[in-house]
């Protein structure tokens, strides 16, 4: 029973928890496109980000998610810019995405009771460390530029979906209990991120 507890414990600090940052061919717009989409740890952030926007409600519908998306693209910029600092600091980034999952899951759990100001400074800040693991990436893809419009494009897409899901399911008393258990439990996978 030791053995097969110690064995465990050495295969979970072998294996990378963060599987967003694998692709297929590199060829750019396709790839980026994945890159939030296939990452779970990315696609929760993202439609968290689109499901605040839509609870807080007027402007901030749409400014929260633009802003997300801005500031990933001037992350992917530094991210590109700054290759070598940032893959030594890839750890960081992703321990970035990892709370950017915990704080958006929490947003969606406890629903509008937190200021906007402190939504849209940590959708900016965590839309910086998005955007710098998607940089850190962009220089091995055959076309960055193409690659770029694809991750900006998947986000983007993301957004308006947790946009969608928000705006339905806060119509209805049970449904809205049900989206924020979901975000409570984006939360708790972002804890098991961190485990």
């Amino acid at each position: 029973m030791l053995l097969r507890s110690f064995v465990f414990i050495i295969i979970l600090l072998i294996v990378k928890p963060l599987y967003a940052h694998t692709f297929t061919g590199m060829n750019g717009f396709y790839d980026g496109l994945s890159h939030p989409v296939l990452g779970f740890d990315h696609f929760l952030a993202m439609v968290c980000v689109g499901v605040v926007s839509s609870q807080i409600g007027g402007r901030v519908i749409w400014t929260v998610p633009s802003l997300f998306v801005l500031f990933m693209i001037l992350g992917g910029v530094a991210g590109l810019l700054l290759e070598i600092i940032a893959i030594t600091l890839s750890n960081f980034v992703e321990w970035g995405i990892i709370f950017s999952v915990i704080f958006l899951g929490l947003s969606v759990a406890i629903e509008k009771k937190l200021p906007i100001n402190i939504i849209m400074i940590a959708v900016a800040f965590f839309g910086s460390f998005h955007g710098l693991a998607h940089g850190i990436e962009m220089p091995w893809a055959a076309n960055p530029i193409l690659f770029a419009i694809g991750f900006s494009t998947g986000t983007a897409t993301l957004h308006l979906f947790g946009v969608g899901i928000g705006l339905v399911l806060i119509k209805n008393s049970f449904l809205n209990i049900i989206l924020r258990i979901a975000g409570f439990s984006c939360a708790l996978f972002g804890f098991y991120l961190i485990i």
